[in-house]
């Protein structure tokens, strides 16, 4: 074995796709993992110089990918009770942002990148109107935030929905000069974005070789507005006169709409996607695109069943994210994968296992780095203790008490 490798073993080892590993062990150099397989098989070739960390009553685990989060949200916990009036929700929302400082809005983002740390969050998504302020995400001084990409968020509609994509794509450029961050942009979503600012986002990624998200078929209300200019959702919009005179409804809903303008040209990371038709479902998967479903902001609203299992069996990449802390308890990918198997007791528990892992890590393009354990990825781990001893650990993790968890870091 080469000389100085890092060797990680215990009790399983997990990799989001192959089979566990019993008395498992990762070796890893450089960072970099270079080998799995089990104790039997590496233990004769550890070398005099390499280390050995043992975790006899753990498991090794990919670590976590938040695919969809507001981190400058994180200073929101337990100021929202769950509720179905999402436009009366998003106006409360709006109330509190616009009370912060930026200075309040870094520490929120500091907050979240703490939490989810320590919740085995290795990379995420997050979503952000004020970008400027993700410049706290550092490798400085020793401290390690994992791998974030940044999407600007662009909001209104006509030319000042142009002007705030501008501001953006600046104060992205800006950030990423000074912090280990992939820029990408996200038009808001269909109800306080136009179709000309989606498209124009759509363009400028695309120039830029950066990704998109949006917030899509999140309510019932956002389709109402876009398909026939009525719902909550207008009335908010029109009452704060944010709609241009010569605005009208699309007269079909918001995906459809978007594809016919050409925005599923190339993949688009879709937040939410809570209610589907088939045709739908069959646009996303043509374009390759992701579906970041929230589980427990999903329950929050109260929204109808989430169509996760006909979009995996469309061939879409499904993965997990927390949304922010207005709308679910913590910022843990775990946490979400464990409600969801409580949910959905039937669910293959690797099935969830990789909505935490491997798929947030291919909508994000990290896949040859994180969302796995295997040759060549990053020494990422999730350290988590079952219950009790169990022929099926992964399954005692989501079922069972909440395990202890540690992140190991390349």
């Amino acid at each position: 074995m080469t000389a100085e490798a890092a060797i990680y073993r215990a009790r399983w080892l997990i990799p989001a796709r192959g089979p566990a590993i019993e008395d498992g062990a990762a070796v890893c150099l450089g960072g970099r993992i270079v080998r799995i397989g089990s104790w039997r098989d590496l233990s004769p070739h550890v070398g005099p110089n390499d280390s050995v960390e043992h975790f006899p009553d753990a498991c090794l685990l990919p670590a976590f990918i938040n695919a969809h989060a507001h981190l400058g949200l994180s200073d929101l916990a337990g100021w929202f009770e769950p509720t179905v009036d999402f436009a009366g929700w998003i106006t409360r929302l709006v109330a509190k942002r616009l009370l912060r400082t930026k200075r309040g809005t870094r520490r929120a983002v500091r907050q979240g990148l703490d939490q989810g740390l320590s919740a085995g969050t290795v990379a995420g998504a997050d979503v952000t109107p004020d970008a400027e302020c993700d410049d706290g995400i550092s490798q400085a001084d020793g401290r390690w935030d994992g791998r974030w990409t940044v999407f600007g968020e662009v909001v209104q509609f006509g030319q000042a929905g142009l002007r705030r994509l501008e501001r953006t794509i600046e104060a992205l450029e800006s950030l990423a000069k000074t912090a280990p961050v992939a820029p990408g942009l996200s038009p808001h979503a269909p109800y306080s974005t136009g179709l000309e600012v989606f498209m124009a986002v759509r363009r400028a990624a695309d120039e830029r070789g950066w990704p998109v998200t949006t917030h899509l078929h999140e309510t019932l209300d956002e389709i109402a507005f876009t398909e026939r200019g009525e719902g909550t959702l207008y009335d908010l919009i029109k009452g704060y006169h944010l709609l241009p005179r010569d605005w009208r409804p699309a007269g079909v809903r918001p995906i459809r709409m978007l594809a016919e303008a050409g925005f599923f040209a190339a993949p688009v990371l879709v937040a939410h996607g809570n209610y589907l038709t088939d045709d739908e479902i069959a646009v996303l998967a043509a374009s390759g695109s992701s579906v970041a479903y929230c589980p427990r902001s999903h329950a929050f609203f109260g929204h109808e069943a989430h169509p996760w299992r006909r979009l995996l069996a469309a061939g879409i990449n499904v993965c997990l994210g927390t949304d922010s802390l207005a709308s679910s308890p913590t910022l843990s990918i775990l946490d979400e994968m464990r409600f969801l198997a409580a949910r959905h007791p039937d669910a293959d528990p690797r099935t969830i296992l990789r909505m935490g892992t491997a798929c947030g890590a291919a909508a994000l393009g990290l896949e040859g780095d994180f969302g796995d354990l295997g040759p060549g990825l990053a020494a990422a781990f999730c350290v988590a203790e079952p219950p009790a001893p169990t022929k099926d650990p992964l399954a005692a993790i989501l079922a069972g008490p909440v395990p202890r968890i540690r992140l190991l870091r390349p």
